[in-house]
């Protein structure tokens, strides 16, 4: 299998592909081993294609991979197969960042249509948003919370460049509400919390951890489980380290030892549409099986972040190494039950789980289907490996005190 004999008539009638490609001009070529296919494409229509600007090769058996109704793990987007040369990217690279959504687009077309999943019994969105004043490491901004449920206190913090609305499937889409208080926080700078005034935005461990505990104490929360994916991730594991008294335990998704490498000019540079590629350089690291809907809503919060600021975020991510806070984790410490999405290109499972056998008082658990985002991207699916995380956290909690 390659590379589809009626490709081009896929592109031209896919919805999705042509809202992805509104205002953009660009050819590019798809070549496998016995097929290839030219794609010209015009303000989000199909046009005479003309010289490519750009194309990707590869062979027959990488295309069928990739071109699969139901991807392998590792094998549901191009960006991970451009940079580790199974598929070979020749011409204007500066032209595939500029158009990588509407690759892409091209490619979750040109794949045979799967079965949708039924769209989950939706509870109401009933969010309580407040404003707190945390006077933090970088000064004083006004940060937005929101809060559902009642019960143990879960405090939740969402990916590099991203918001609270990143929980709400969670507080939609299961009964964590039933059981725990949810409650989410926006960082300075990002979502509707407020910039501190005059200072430009810039993200260390150490000032993340501030960040954290500040906006805990401004709460009144006492003794809060803390809940956080990828940079979060490692924030969270960060707290329990430098205050262990502070929270009662955390829920670490899609962290390491340390992420090196993860910067890029991409992020920052003037001559690409940073609300474009921002979230091309996120969703595909999701399950591609993930409800639509809520893939949806993890790129379009992406989209919608302040310029910058994700990058920053990344720049202050890669500072993180476990091993500056390794020794202050002890058998005393209160538990880290740490989850890794098998779909997650960017941190695989083996390297989450590594770090867990570092931490005395851990725990480790594979969610195989799901990636980089879990509460965000499938949250009722996430509940499953959530809510027992929660128990064990709680379990050590309670051993712990008495």
């Amino acid at each position: 299998m390659t590379i589809p004999q009626d490709a081009l008539r896929r592109l031209e009638s896919d919805a999705r592909l042509a809202s992805h490609a509104r205002g953009a001009a660009v050819v590019f070529t798809l070549a496998g081993d016995s097929r290839s296919v030219t794609a010209g494409i015009a303000d989000g229509a199909l046009t005479a294609a003309g010289d490519a600007v750009f194309s990707l090769t590869a062979s027959d058996d990488v295309w069928e991979r990739l071109l699969s109704a139901t991807p392998a793990a590792g094998w549901q987007h191009v960006l991970p197969l451009v940079r580790d040369g199974r598929i070979r990217l020749a011409g204007d690279e500066r032209a595939f960042w500029r158009h990588l959504h509407i690759v892409r687009g091209a490619i979750e077309a040109l794949r045979p249509a799967s079965e949708a999943e039924a769209p989950a019994v939706r509870r109401p969105l009933a969010m309580r948003g407040e404003y707190v004043r945390v006077d933090g490491p970088l000064g004083v901004s006004d940060v937005f919370v929101e809060r559902a449920g009642e019960g143990p206190q879960l405090l939740c913090l969402p990916t590099a460049g991203s918001d609270t609305t990143q929980f709400h499937g969670l507080v939609t889409d299961t009964p964590i509400t039933e059981h725990f208080e949810v409650i989410a926080f926006d960082l300075p700078w990002h979502g509707k919390s407020t910039p501190a005034a005059g200072v430009e935005y810039r993200l260390t461990p150490e000032e993340y951890t501030q960040h954290i505990v500040g906006v805990a104490d401004a709460l009144g929360l006492a003794r809060p489980m803390l809940l956080g994916p990828s940079m979060a991730g490692a924030a969270v594991v960060r707290a329990i380290a430098v205050h262990p008294h502070r929270f009662a335990g955390a829920v670490s998704c899609q962290a390491a030892e340390d992420v090196r490498g993860r910067s890029s000019d991409l992020l920052s540079a003037a001559d690409i549409d940073q609300s474009r590629l921002v979230p091309e350089w996120t969703v595909g690291l999701m399950n591609p099986a993930s409800p639509a809907e809520h893939r949806d809503r993890v790129h379009w919060g992406y989209s919608s972040g302040a310029s910058g600021v994700y990058a920053a975020d990344i720049d202050g991510y890669q500072q993180w190494s476990f091993d500056d806070i390794a020794s202050l984790l002890t058998a005393g410490s209160p538990h880290i039950a740490v989850l890794s999405g098998a779909y997650d290109t960017s941190v695989p499972p083996e390297r989450s789980r590594q770090m867990a056998d570092r931490i005395p008082n851990s725990s480790f658990a594979l969610m195989p289907e799901l990636g980089h985002f879990p509460h965000a991207e499938h949250p009722s699916a996430f509940w499953q490996h959530l809510e027992p995380a929660l128990e064990r956290l709680q379990l050590h909690d309670q051993l712990a005190g008495d």
